[in-house]
């Protein structure tokens, strides 16, 4: 759980709890439906995934071709169309129609998708006075890679209900475990997903983190049950969510690391989604314990505590372009450490043989966030960028970050809308708490930590996307690291 990882990158060392693709919870980052070119361009389909803050994480189907120039074109007589095979850098994955070709998947009911992203990323500074390990000293550069496989079961022709669907997904990482991230000093891990799964000590070994059930039990309710991971499940806005695979890398232009650090990254949760016109809400409860290495193991389920949290969505039509606001709270009922008695900040016990930091219950965690188009290229569907920003304030103690900002712009590039070429940059403010106890507080120096993300993502084919990013930091660690510190690379990202 990230709560049992020390300060520098405090909740997601072992990572605690945001790409996504985006997961689901409540809320989940899923692939957007292809969109349309301008009039004298082709349309091409595009992998990206945007956030739908009200869409239940599951692998959608095939998201129809849109017609050039918006206008459908008449179909043609049986004998005219066209046979030919794809080539492969048309394709929307890069195994093309493969499994169902060989399988028929999709006719029994089982679709396949899976995703392999890599990251070469340096940092210049960070920290910079010995540590023990997993951290280490800055002025380095790592690669890491990270793999995701997807079955998505349609229940109802395995004899279930109308519209149900069993999501399942098994993730490993190899190379350098976190890249850089253990290298920055920060609360915030600066590439978050080099740290998922958090099996820092089994590179290349899967973990089954979603076996979900969803239900339908109308067009306003959706129910849904079973383990997933957290990423995606709330808080989510359209131009920086996700899981890291296809927007921002940096943790703190994810997911809100206000909730995010004492969450357990792939666990046992239940709850419902309504989405409504004019918005929607969700509610969830969730377990304590993560559950990544784990299957199905229910004998201990809630005996350390619980997690209950709840969001309203509203949409918005400001200057007649789409938006919304979102409100939420997430509250947490297990043993955690007082930060005031703490000595390594925080973990479970004080490190010394006999003695035991005394804990704290209940902590909480209140949310908002927003996202607004500013410009689209087409009416339908919305291809555009606009203005994103999230705030958060929790108890301080427990919770070692007391407050959370961040702002900034993202969507469709205007440089490359035939590709589907996508943009971000983003600022954010992690305010440390000032309760943390001396012993703590004399060695890390917790300070306000902050920086500023910026990447562009080059969709190659449908199939391929090549990001550079580069961030400026201002670790939180201040008695262990520079002032100011750089971190650059690539991510590569091959969707099959």
């Amino acid at each position: 759980m990230y709560r049992r990882i020390p300060f520098l990158t405090i909740g997601l060392l072992l990572l605690s709890s945001a790409y996504g693709n985006a997961q689901e919870g409540a809320p989940t980052p899923q692939p957007a439906p292809i969109q349309a070119s301008p009039p004298d361009q082709t349309p091409a389909p595009i992998t990206e995934r945007l956030a739908d803050p009200y869409t239940i994480d599951l692998l959608p189907d095939d998201p129809a071709q849109v017609p050039q120039d918006g206008e459908a074109q008449e179909a043609l007589p049986l004998q005219q169309t066209p046979t030919a095979t794809p080539q492969p850098w048309d394709r929307k994955t890069v195994t093309g129609d493969l499994f169902d070709d060989l399988f028929s998947t999709k006719d029994l009911g089982i679709t396949f998708g899976g995703r392999v992203t890599q990251f070469g990323f340096g940092i210049a500074g960070g920290i910079n006075k010995p540590i023990p390990a997993p951290f280490g000293q800055g002025n380095v550069f790592k690669y890491t890679g990270h793999s995701e496989y997807d079955l998505l079961f349609d229940l109802e022709k395995f004899g279930g209900l109308p519209m149900g669907r069993l999501l399942v997904r098994a993730e490993h990482w190899y190379g350098e475990y976190g890249n850089v991230s253990l290298h920055a000093g920060t609360f915030a891990p600066p590439v978050f997903p080099a740290l998922l799964p958090p099996r820092p000590n089994n590179p290349g070994v899967p973990y089954i983190t979603n076996f979900l059930f969803t239900q339908p039990l109308s067009p306003n309710w959706v129910v849904f049950a079973g383990k997933k991971d957290v990423l995606g499940s709330f808080d989510q806005d359209v131009f920086a969510g996700g899981d890291g695979a296809d927007q921002f890398v940096n943790q703190s232009l994810i997911a809100n690391p206000a909730f995010l650090l004492g969450l357990p990254y792939s666990t046992f949760t239940a709850g419902v989604v309504s989405p409504r016109k004019w918005g929607g809400f969700s509610a969830f409860v969730m377990d304590t314990i993560d559950r990544t290495a784990d299957f199905m193991q229910f004998s201990n389920l809630f005996t350390k505590g619980i997690i209950v949290g709840g969001e309203f969505k509203a949409k918005t039509r400001f200057l007649d372009l789409p938006g919304q606001h979102h409100l939420g709270g997430v509250w947490k009922h297990e043993a955690q450490d007082d930060l005031r008695f703490s000595f390594l900040l925080p973990t479970g016990t004080s490190g010394l043989p006999g003695a035991a930091t005394p804990v704290l219950w209940n902590s909480y965690t209140l949310y908002y966030g927003s996202d607004q188009y500013l410009f689209r290229f087409t009416e339908n569907p919305d291809r555009g960028w606009g203005l994103f920003c999230r705030a958060a304030i929790t108890d301080g103690n427990p919770n070692p970050v007391h407050y959370f900002l961040s702002a900034g712009l993202g969507g469709f590039s205007p440089l490359g809308q035939r590709r589907g070429d996508t943009f971000g940059v983003g600022w954010f403010l992690v305010g440390a708490s000032n309760q943390f106890g001396p012993i703590p507080t004399a060695i890390f120096g917790p300070r306000n930590g902050q920086g500023v993300e910026l990447f562009y993502n080059y969709q190659a084919t449908p199939w391929l996307n090549i990001s550079p990013d580069i961030q400026w930091l201002r670790p939180g660690a201040g008695n262990l690291t520079t002032d100011n510190a750089f971190v650059y690379g690539l991510r590569i990202n091959v969707t099959f």
